[in-house]
């Protein structure tokens, strides 16, 4: 009869096996090798019900991506699905690169919260003190991080004014438009949520004015290069047309290739572009006092709504999870020019999904049933004895 690897029976095995005196002075690497076994026994366990969930979504909703998942900070599971080319047929890999989307807008958080802790920015000060002409004089960098700031579209507000649509546009230039044309905000600052990608690219301009250097560099230097995420970088039409990486985006379930149009210029709400080990490096630094440390971090978690509950609120760059109060459970999604991307972390029991995708469909939508068990610390499910079958989002 089969049964459930646990860790104490491989600690139970491992005493049995290891002489007496190999764990006299070395406990500490024992354990190592112990949680590291553990893990790597319960991945290959996991490998094929996490297969037939994404398998099925592959056949029936066409997902076109890469997966990984962890479960304690150790990875569980890792696997490309699909194509980087549906043209050429190229495959993907674990190692493609893709755009972020709004998933980007967690690392443009933490650039405004390293240069809060070296005193050189403060939450409560207004856009104005760095621009002077900006014509919402009343909206703070506070407000930008938690959509509550009331910002028109850029989108919307730049396609009338732009002569030459070819051009790209930066994230200074957003400013000038700004300077130049006023135009109506959408609400009273501060005075409900509205979600905003204008937001963030104001921030990100408001990174280049503190720190004298484009935010692509800044994101480098601060962030990527000392965390050791070395395929992880910001992307601007502005600094080089060719976007990174082999991995195209598409719209319409694969039926054409994404544009890369005038709006790639601008970042800060979008254009990290990565892979799912980066991002796992990335989820793994959280835990720790790099970039940022956990006192200054932790306000990025808490709901900048407090009586709203369910899994609508936000942080500073995530999305928060309110619906179970013991667990810490922070996640966001993207979707930008072909692209489609999801990340969440169960921050309480240490695990996370990062689903990057460059076709865009809904397949990232039936994912509940998985979402559910990372949130839950539920994973065990997937390392029953049945490898087979399939799932169901039960939220559908």
């Amino acid at each position: 009869m089969l049964f459930t690897i646990t860790r104490k029976l491989v600690f139970q095995i491992l005493c049995f096996l290891l002489p007496a005196t190999s764990l006299g002075g070395t406990r500490l690497v024992v354990s190592d090798g112990l949680e590291d076994l553990y893990f790597k026994i319960k991945s290959q366990k996991t490998i094929g019900k996490v297969d037939a969930l994404f398998r099925n979504l592959q056949r029936k909703s066409g997902f076109n991506g890469v997966v990984l998942i962890s479960e304690d900070k150790h990875v569980l599971y890792k696997r490309a699905f699909g194509f980087a080319n549906l043209s050429s047929r190229e495959p993907l890999t674990t190692e493609s690169r893709f755009q972020l989307a709004s998933v980007s807008k967690q690392f443009t958080a933490v650039g405004i919260m390293m240069l809060k802790e070296r005193g050189l920015i403060g939450y409560e000060d207004k856009v104005t003190k760095y621009y002077p002409r900006f014509p919402f004089p009343e909206v703070t960098i506070r407000q930008l991080l938690t959509h509550h700031a009331g910002l028109p579209d850029y989108r919307w507000f730049c396609d009338t004014l732009l002569e030459n649509k070819e051009t790209p546009l930066s994230n200074q230039d957003l400013m000038r438009m700004f300077e130049k044309h006023r135009p109506n905000a959408y609400f009273l600052a501060g005075s409900r949520f509205s979600y905003s990608n204008t937001g963030y690219a104001v921030l990100a301009a408001v990174i280049e004015q503190v720190s004298g250097i484009h935010f692509s560099k800044f994101m480098k230097l601060a962030v990527f290069d000392p965390l050791g995420m070395k395929n992880t970088q910001v992307y601007s039409k502005c600094e080089c047309v060719a976007t990174p990486g082999n991995v195209t985006g598409y719209e319409r379930n694969g039926r054409w290739k994404a544009q890369n149009d005038c709006f790639n210029g601008i970042t800060g709400d979008k254009n990290v572009y990565s892979t799912v080990d980066d991002l796992f490096r990335w989820d793994l630094a959280l835990y720790t006092d790099k970039p940022v440390k956990q006192s200054t971090l932790r306000e990025a978690f808490e709901p900048s709504d407090p009586g709203r509950k369910g899994v609508k609120n936000y942080g500073f760059g995530w999305r928060i999870n309110t619906l179970n109060p013991e667990k810490k459970i922070v996640y966001h999604s993207g979707w930008w020019r072909g692209y489609r991307t999801f990340f969440l972390r169960n921050i309480s029991d240490g695990n996370s999904i990062i689903v990057l995708s460059n076709t865009v469909n809904y397949s990232l939508n039936s994912l509940g049933y998985l979402y559910e068990l990372i949130r839950e610390n539920d994973l065990q499910s997937l390392n029953g004895d049945d490898a087979g079958g399939t799932y169901d989002n039960p939220d559908s």
